[in-house]
């Protein structure tokens, strides 16, 4: 008996110990089936000359459901960035991993041509470039003339939310060259973690 409760006690120090388990504090997905979903337009250098942009819910493709967001540039200064937000309200002045996945349809064939992803988590929202996170080409790898092929995208970024509690995540497009082009965002999936 008194070798069972010696067995005992180191298995429930364990079960102690494992029980220090990180959860995330939001685990989200978006697949814009209702709307926009609290997701809005934006983006900067837009001007000189002045090029036109939107962001909106559409029915033509997605990767999942029959909805995703389009977003269309017509690039004509060469240097143009939009994009979608949204803001989110976490423990104030608090530092947080971001998971941020998605799924971009792109008809951008090769990497010569392609533009850039932006995907990023911020303390307030993004008003100038060198506030976006930029990640990978918008090149799907397809022989040129496929057309639309949908790419899953994840990456972890790093950002601690304002003394108001805010944060707010933005995904999209940079321009990097002239031209006109719409690519679709859908399936995104947001996971907060505190960074401790």
């Amino acid at each position: 008996m008194l070798l069972v409760g010696m067995l005992c006690t180191p298995i429930s120090a364990c079960e102690g110990t494992a029980d220090i388990v990180i959860h995330p504090e939001f685990d989200l997905s978006y697949s814009f089936e209702s709307g926009l979903e609290q997701w809005s337009g934006d983006g900067v250098d837009l001007f000189d000359p002045i090029v036109t942009w939107s962001a909106e819910r559409t029915g033509q493709q997605a990767s999942v459901g029959g909805s995703s967001v389009q977003l269309s540039l017509d690039n004509a200064n060469g240097v143009a960035k939009i994009w979608i937000e949204r803001g989110f309200t976490v423990d104030p002045s608090r530092a947080y991993n971001v998971d941020i996945s998605f799924d971009i349809g792109t008809a951008d064939s090769g990497q010569a041509d392609s533009w850039r992803l932006l995907a990023g988590a911020h303390t307030s929202p993004p008003d100038i470039a060198s506030e976006l996170t930029v990640q990978d080409a918008t090149g799907n790898g397809a022989v040129s003339g496929t057309g639309l092929v949908w790419l899953s995208k994840s990456y972890r970024v790093s950002a601690s939310s304002g003394a108001d509690g805010r944060m707010t995540v933005a995904i999209g497009l940079w321009g990097t060259s002239e031209g006109a082009r719409s690519y679709y965002i859908d399936n995104v999936r947001l996971l907060f973690t505190r960074a401790f």
